[in-house]
Order: C-alpha cells, then structure tokens, then sequence
C-alpha cells in the first residue's frame, strides 16, 4: 500500500509542472481581458503565489519518498491546482468567447466565479505557508516571471505548410558532409510565438534521413523555469538510460548523460529555451562536448540574445505566404470537404486567413474553431471579432494558444 501511494503521488508531482504551466498562462491571459481592478489584483495574487509553489516542486517530488507530510502535501496540492486549472479553463472560455463575439464580461459579473477564485486563493495560500514547515527549498529566483506554454512533443504533424525551404536548409545543416565532419554545433531556430518553430523541428527531426544519420535523439522541452534537474532526467528517459537509482541525483544524472553521449552522433532538440545564462547554458553543454563528430543540438526560442549565447548559426522563420496561410487554413477549417462547394464560407474564409497575418498557430486554431461551424454568419462574427485589434501587440498568438487547449463546448 505504502508503495502505491508513492508511486502514485510521484507521478503526480511530475504532472503537477505541467497542471502549472497551463494554469500560469491563463491567469496571465485573463488579466489582458479584466478590466475590473479588483479581478485583476486577484489574478495577480494567484500568479504570485503559483510561482511560490512551483519553485519547490522538484524538491517536494524528491523528498516525497521517505517524508509522508511531504507526500500529503503534494496530494492536496494537485487537487487544490486541479480545481484551479478547472476553474481558469472554464472562465478563459467564457472571456474568449465574449471577446470572439464582441461582447464584454468582468470576472465579477461570472456568476459565482469571483467567490470561486477567493477560496482557490486562500487553499493555494493555506498550502503555501507551510512550505517552510516542511522544509522545502526554493530552485530558482523567486523574481522570474514565467514564461509558459504546453510541453512539447516530438510527435510530428501531418502537413506543414510553406516551411519546404527551412527543412531543407536545416537537414542539409544537420547531415551534410561538411556538417558531418564538424564538432557539436548548435542551430537555433529563432521567432516569434507561433510560426512554428516547433513543427519546423519536428518535420526535420522525424525526417528519414535525420533518423538514419544520427546513433541517438532526444526532445526535450525546456521552457520556463529552467530546470537543469528535469532537462537532465527527460533527456536520459529519451535516449533509454534512466535508472530510477540516480534520478534523484543530478550529478549522477549528468554523469550518465555524459557516458551515453560519448563518442556517439547524436541529434538533441532542446525546444521552447527562455534561459540565457550564459553559466547555465555551459553547464549543459558540457554534457552534450562528450559526442561524436558531426553531433547537432536544435534549439527553438523566441529570443534572439539564447542564440547569441550558442554561437550557432540561426535559421530565422517569419510568417507564412498568403497561399501557404489559405492552404494551412482550409486543411484544417475545411477537413473533407472541397471549399469550392462552399463559396460563401470559402469566400470569408480567406479574409480570415489574410487577417491572421502569416501566423500558422493563429491560422491553424481559428480554423479548428470553425471546422463545426457550417452557417456563413458563424465565419463572419468572427472576421468582425475584437480579437484581431489584439495582433499587433503579439497577443493575439497567446489567445490562439489558449483556444487551441480547450475542450470542445
């Protein structure tokens, strides 16, 4: 039984980053929406004490095992998250959709949501206090705003569209005989949110060519808090080397590490990277310097400064063509069926798809919203929706994100 609950709870604490990350960005997307000051103070409040919570995640889930308070703690934790997550998802809905439809909604006026709020605050704030009792340790600077998103995946995407030019420069980086014959080198691939960086990455590589140039591959999404202790444990899950004796240890970890790369072609993708510490970046390349020659790490970031820190050589995405962001829309908007049978939608369609801006996430989660919607007047409430006022702010790919994670309703 006392095994059980161990395991049980292990799982959740790894779970419990990614019930946060979510959790983090929707607080910060709904206060762009609130323009009570009161709504907004809570949702402030809330961010804050998440990142009090967050920073000693990795230090609860390693004391877990032989501390039961710690193991109750967290349990409760999940739960208090869970519900919270429940609650945001819900109230990001109802604000997105008014905002699709040109309506306006406080969170006080949300029926009981305001209330639900406060007593997910004072549960959260109950649990932060006794972070302390517990003697859990802080693992990154309490002052670092986060900066989330949804881990990704190496798993690739049926179509990309407009990026033909991208994969094939970057395949010919990866596996040429030049590239082949140098030591490690690091390609960022460098843009703003949502053009596709990611899909980029894994079009190339879950390329048959990479496949077979490289003795190795890991993915691994960074993100925010860098973490140099859940980098360590994904990247040795990856490449089949995780014994569940050291991960606990990162210095045992990275040993390990060390010893798997070495002497080995390997193909790293490190995926969503915020971090530029130049220190904490050259503590992690002195894991991957053990490799073989011609070993290739793909970074993706927003950030021009993490690519300076690499020294690589950057692949720069911008936005999609016309024609590319009208193919990436209709695939997706239109599945089965040929738009040319539905003009009046086609034709409203490609005003959407133009007012996207080359962006494939705005492009791609619009269309998905739309794919059910077969009356004409649906397409256009949301040609004429508020949220486009948004794009020149770079929100308008954060809306899109949010969408995109939503049941559907």
């Amino acid at each position: 039984m006392e095994i059980g609950l161990a395991v049980g709870v292990a799982v959740g604490g790894a779970f419990l980053n990614v019930l946060f990350d979510g959790l983090a960005r929707r607080v910060e997307l709904l206060k762009m929406s609130q323009k009570n000051k009161h709504d907004d103070g809570l949702l402030e409040k809330l961010g804050n004490i998440l990142l009090g919570l967050q920073i000693v995640l990795s230090d609860a889930e390693n004391k877990q095992a032989s501390d039961q308070r710690v193991r109750q703690w967290l349990n409760k934790l999940q739960s208090a998250v869970d519900s919270a997550e429940n609650l945001m998802e819900e109230v990001n809905y109802e604000a997105l959709k008014l905002k699709v439809e040109g309506q306006h909604q406080n969170l006080a006026e949300t029926c009981n949501q305001q209330e639900k709020l406060e007593d997910t605050i004072k549960s959260l704030e109950e649990l932060e206090k006794q972070i302390g009792c517990l003697g859990l340790q802080r693992y990154f600077d309490s002052g670092k705003k986060l900066e989330t998103r949804p881990p990704s995946t190496s798993v690739v995407e049926s179509d990309v569209f407009g990026r033909q030019n991208e994969i094939e420069e970057l395949i010919d980086r990866l596996t040429s005989k030049e590239a082949s014959e140098k030591n490690l080198t690091v390609v960022p691939i460098v843009g703003m949110g949502g053009l596709g960086k990611t899909t980029l990455a894994k079009a190339v590589y879950n390329d048959e060519k990479v496949k077979g140039h490289f003795g190795l591959k890991g993915w691994i999404c960074v993100s925010e808090p860098y973490d140099a202790f859940r980098i360590s444990k994904g990247l040795l899950q990856e490449i089949g080397s995780l014994d569940s004796k050291d991960d606990n240890n990162l210095n045992q970890m990275q040993v390990k590490l060390k010893e798997r790369l070495n002497g080995k072609r390997f193909l790293i993708v490190l995926d969503d990277v915020w971090n530029d510490n130049y220190n904490e970046w050259d503590e992690l390349r002195n894991i991957f310097v053990q490799g073989g020659i011609g070993s290739k790490i793909i970074v993706t970031t927003r950030k021009a400064s993490v690519a300076l820190i690499m020294r690589g050589e950057q692949i720069s995405i911008g936005t999609l063509s016309i024609d590319d962001s009208w193919s990436l829309f209709k695939r997706h908007a239109f599945e089965n069926m040929d738009p040319m049978e539905h003009p009046k939608l086609e034709e409203v369609g490609k005003k959407i798809a133009a007012k996207c801006k080359g962006l494939p996430l705005a492009l791609k989660t619009l269309a998905g919203l739309l794919r059910s919607e077969s009356e004409v007047e649906g397409w256009r409430r949301i040609l004429r929706s508020e949220i486009w006022d948004l794009s020149n702010n770079d929100i308008l790919p954060e809306f899109m994100l949010s969408y995109n994670e939503l049941p559907p309703h």
